[in-house]
């Protein structure tokens, strides 16, 4: 079932990851535990000061004069992800996907870039996933589900055959979206507990068994 096609590429330079809260630090520990990386080879870009082992202000990460440099962005707000992703995407940076080795992953699904799936993540084929996902410890996404780009979905989420969930959408921890081929509309927010049983319309926020809208 799993499938190592999707592992991030050995590590053989330096690796950096925008983001300075705990998040970005998870992701640190990981890239440790998983990959073998050794502290040095990490380093935050990050706004302030912050008590990370290494850390890089961003307007002096913008000055490195090289190219292909491997990148992560590991912030938890959608809005302030897009605002990165913007700026690096038109940068010759590498983004390369971070998938746990305790994820199961069926041949079938595919991904593009700067993806960060979280241990214990189960994917039936088909499934597509675009770039810049995050998608959190224990969530599953059954078959058919496609998941555009700047997307998050948070642990324990079941995400039901069939759902179609477009860009910078926020679903919470623990959310059940059924098996109806339901659609989730760009820059959706699906509070956490909730149960979606019916399409969700962009720019829309719900919470509840079954989720009803709140904005």
């Amino acid at each position: 079932m799993e499938n190592n096609r999707y592992r991030i590429e050995p590590f053989m330079s330096d690796y950096y990851i925008f983001g300075n809260g705990q998040f970005s630090e998870l992701l640190s520990y990981a890239l440790i535990e998983e990959k073998k990386i050794k502290k040095k080879n990490i380093f935050f870009i990050t706004n302030k000061n912050v008590n990370k082992f290494n850390h890089i202000y961003e307007k002096e990460f913008f000055l490195i004069n090289k190219k292909n440099l491997n990148v992560f962005i590991a912030i938890g707000n959608i809005k302030i992800r897009e605002k990165v992703i913007n700026k690096l995407s038109n940068k010759k940076y590498k983004f390369p996907n971070f998938i746990s080795k305790s994820s199961k992953i069926m041949k079938k699904s595919t991904f593009g870039k700067g993806n960060i799936i979280l241990p214990s993540t189960s994917i039936l084929s088909p499934v597509k996933i675009k770039d810049f996902n995050i998608l959190g410890t224990n969530s599953i996404i059954l078959h058919h589900c496609e998941i555009d780009s700047n997307c998050s979905i948070g642990g324990g989420s079941l995400i039901g055959a069939g759902t179609k969930i477009k860009k910078n959408t926020f679903i919470g921890v623990g959310v059940t979206v059924g098996s109806l081929n339901l659609k989730i509309g760009s820059n959706s927010f699906i509070s956490s507990g909730s149960v979606v049983l019916n399409n969700i319309p962009n720019d829309t926020k719900v919470i509840g068994n079954p989720a009803r809208r709140i904005l």
